[in-house]
């Protein structure tokens, strides 16, 4: 098989070739850089031609100064109730039937006034059948007298015998023995008539009545219960630490449902109650308008603590690591305004208000509002001062 070789193409032409194609290429690329420059020219042109906009105004910021003092105030809440002065269950010392009922439910007596009486006809009755016999008595007993004064001076003239006379003098005495036990009997008789009746020992409010008019009732079996209409005391259980410092405590005010009441101390019982291991605390209301009788609240108690910190609004206050709080600042400098911030501890807060310490100096000036919305270093404008 024959191969046939294409003749190839003289040296002096592929040279010029290469040349035509390379300056080409080079063309080419002076013409693109031109093109670059040109169009960069135009645009800073341009740029120069337009109006710089305005510098940014910096954001407005609520401050306030921090104030330094040397503690705070807690107030706690202690659960307790409300309870009556003095209450009493109202019952006959002997049975009978209640002839008379004076009050109802709700009722306010006052001190003395009568509230229920038994049928007393039968004890009148007695009464009546002693008052005669002792009447009897008494007349048996003036003519013993009588006949003793006779025998007697018979006797001085010897016209009895000193038989006679002991014999009368000692039925007067008989007699007068006999109506001193009926007199007895009619103390008795009229202490019956006393206990036949009740009437209120004190100023209070008819708080249940358990029988009506014309109903049979034994001894000591309850009529009705009385509560005292004032002097209502708060029954509350403390720790013996607290009650300790109770004398330290110029206020005390019970809450309930969102309404203070004015207390003062009446008295610590000296039980310890073995299970909740506190002490009973009696309170007395010193206003009026009171909640009703066994209703529930709260004993508040302000507790000082003595630790150096500020006051701040929790809108002021932003998240910080380790469990820390950050209080965004601006320190006032003479060149500008710049936030800053300061690593704060929470101790205590009210809902509304927290107190903290850090390393903040008094009078040093806090963003009181939407801390989040500016960073440390930032260039700020102050508004009017919060306080």
């Amino acid at each position: 098989m024959t191969v046939t070789t294409a003749p190839q193409k003289p040296l002096w032409r592929r040279i010029l070739r290469q040349g035509v194609t390379l300056v080409f290429t080079l063309l080419m690329i002076g013409l693109a850089i031109g093109l670059m420059v040109l169009g960069q020219n135009v645009l800073a042109d341009r740029a120069a031609d337009v109006t710089p906009p305005d510098a940014t105004t910096p954001m407005q910021v609520k401050t306030a100064r921090l104030q330094l003092e040397d503690g705070y105030s807690v107030a706690r809440h202690f659960p307790g109730q409300i309870e009556a002065g003095q209450r009493t269950t109202m019952a006959f010392e002997q049975g009978g039937t209640v002839a008379f009922l004076a009050v109802d439910e709700g009722d306010r007596v006052a001190p003395g006034t009568l509230i229920a009486r038994l049928d007393t006809r039968l004890v009148e009755a007695e009464k009546t059948r002693l008052e005669a016999a002792r009447r009897a008595l008494e007349a048996q007993a003036e003519l013993a007298r009588r006949t003793t004064d006779r025998q007697t001076e018979l006797r001085d003239r010897g016209f009895a015998s000193a038989q006679a006379v002991d014999n009368v003098a000692l039925q007067l005495a008989e007699l007068e023995a006999r109506i001193a036990e009926i007199d007895a009997s009619l103390v008795s008789i009229t202490l019956q008539l006393e206990k036949s009746e009740l009437r209120a020992p004190f100023d209070a409010t008819v708080s249940t009545r358990m029988v009506d008019t014309g109903g049979a009732v034994g001894a000591g079996q309850a009529i009705l219960s009385l509560v005292e209409t004032g002097g209502n005391q708060f029954r509350v259980g403390l720790t013996p630490d607290i009650v300790d410092a109770l004398a330290e405590t110029a206020d005390f005010e019970a809450l309930f449902d969102g309404k203070r009441y004015p207390l003062a101390l009446a008295s610590v019982l000296p039980e310890l109650d073995s299970a909740t291991r506190t002490r009973t605390v009696l309170l007395n209301f010193t206003g009026d308008d009171l909640p009703p009788l066994r209703d529930t609240g709260a004993l508040v108690l302000h507790q000082e603590v003595a630790e150096k910190g500020a006051w701040v609004p929790l809108s002021a206050l932003q998240d910080a690591p380790r469990g820390l709080w950050r209080l965004m600042t601006v320190p006032e400098t003479a060149e500008k305004t710049q936030v800053g911030s300061e690593a704060v501890e929470v101790l205590f807060s009210d809902g509304a208000r927290a107190y903290v310490r850090g390393s903040f100096e008094n009078g040093a000036r806090f963003i009181t509002d939407g801390p989040h919305r500016v960073v440390t270093g930032q260039t700020v404008r102050l508004a009017e001062e919060a306080g």
